[in-house]
């Protein structure tokens, strides 16, 4: 039952998180004249596949890029905001999520495990959605992954977004066994 526990509460909270932040990156946006939830619905209502990685976003890119995003790109000129809000929303969803999910397992293996099943699980609707964008010919998602992380090809999108699974599994997993109950012997 913690493995049912610890995967549904970890997975909940990361896509959860990962709206909220996302609502936040759409309505901090100031230095594009069409900000707000206009914005957002339009590009939902142009390609609605875009809502899954909304949803899923931080699976998508590494923590040291996060981190870039958070401490080194708001102490260079110009000071934009949006890289801080999408930051601090790819780094502070996983964390709260791998910490919930070894709070509420029963052991550290199901801690671990349960954040393991999140992060194989999102990464699976980001590469289903990639697939069906390109079986839809949805050209604006690939676009919209091609201008925020540089992807270009199909197998580079999908070699991509395994390193950052198996990385985000292993950093965040980290912060999932500290969580987790100590287990006496």
């Amino acid at each position: 039952m913690g493995l049912g526990k610890s995967f549904s509460l970890s997975l909940v909270a990361l896509v959860g998180l990962n709206f909220i932040f996302t609502l936040l990156y759409f309505l901090i946006d100031l230095g594009q004249p069409d900000a707000g939830l206009d914005s957002l619905i339009s590009s939902i209502q142009n390609t609605p596949l875009t809502i899954v990685f909304y949803l899923f976003g931080s699976v998508t890119s590494l923590p040291s890029a996060n981190l870039n995003g958070v401490i080194i790109q708001p102490l260079f000129p110009p000071n934009n905001l949006i890289f801080l809000v999408r930051g601090i929303g790819f780094l502070l969803a996983p964390l709260i999520a791998s910490i919930l999910a070894g709070k509420f397992a029963e052991s550290k293996l199901q801690g671990f495990a349960g954040w393991l099943l999140t992060m194989i699980v999102s990464t699976v609707a980001i590469i289903i959605v990639v697939f069906a964008e390109i079986l839809l010919n949805f050209t604006s998602f690939q676009a919209a992954l091609l201008a925020l992380y540089g992807w270009s090809g199909f197998g580079m999108i999908i070699i991509s977004l395994l390193i950052a699974c198996i990385i985000n599994i292993i950093f965040f997993g980290f912060f999932a066994l500290l969580a987790s109950k100590t287990e006496y012997y």
